[in-house]
């Protein structure tokens, strides 16, 4: 092991260290396992996304290195989502069958937007500008790996060769915008389906 001197103290592993444990600090201990469902995964993965996003832009650094976790965080909360606004849908007009829960995010927008266009056939702008972003996300990484890991399983690189930027602030506003949509849809699914009960 390396003597890095007496002045400096490193973080190092210690014996009895507990992953998962809670702390008398209850402001910091996370609540889980009480029935967020799918939203709130999502809405942590679009919250840490934004929070990542916004530290970018105060402290003028790290974009480089947070791009990955924020645009990894940015597809999660897009593919849950995706699939909780299924599931509404889907129970809004008593739809039971399974359906494939993969990774694309096209696997679950594409019967979800049929069921959209059904109850909202005067929408098709909307819906066509999140199929093109939804697009845009599946044809860089359609599997959740590209911003993941450097390369594939095959060692190619993860990321398509002609990308060189992504622009963070654009990339945030997007989301946002699809996700506004995406969860509007949602409400209004309950709350139609809610008051017909």
């Amino acid at each position: 092991m390396p003597d890095f001197g007496e002045d400096i103290e490193l973080p190092w592993p210690r014996s009895g260290d507990e992953v998962f444990a809670s702390a008398d600090d209850w402001q910091m201990n996370a609540n889980v396992n009480w029935g967020g469902g799918w939203g709130l995964y999502s809405v942590g993965y679009k919250e840490a996304g934004d929070l990542l996003v916004e530290d970018v832009a105060v402290n003028r650094g790290m974009a480089d290195a947070l791009v990955y976790p924020i645009v990894f965080s940015y597809r999660q909360y897009l593919e849950l989502t995706l699939k909780d606004v299924l599931m509404k849908a889907r129970r809004y007009y008593e739809i039971d069958k399974p359906f494939k829960n993969e990774h694309s995010l096209l696997l679950p927008w594409r019967p979800l937007r049929e069921l959209l266009e059904r109850r909202w056939p005067e929408r098709p702008d909307e819906l066509e500008a999140v199929e093109e972003n939804l697009c845009q996300f599946d044809a860089v990484d359609s599997g959740s790996f590209a911003f993941r890991y450097a390369t594939t399983k095959a060692g190619a690189p993860s990321l398509p060769e002609g990308m060189q930027h992504i622009n963070l602030r654009n990339l945030s506003e997007v989301v946002a915008r699809i996700g506004t949509f995406l969860e509007s849809c949602a409400t209004a699914l309950d709350v139609e389906r809610e008051a017909a009960e």
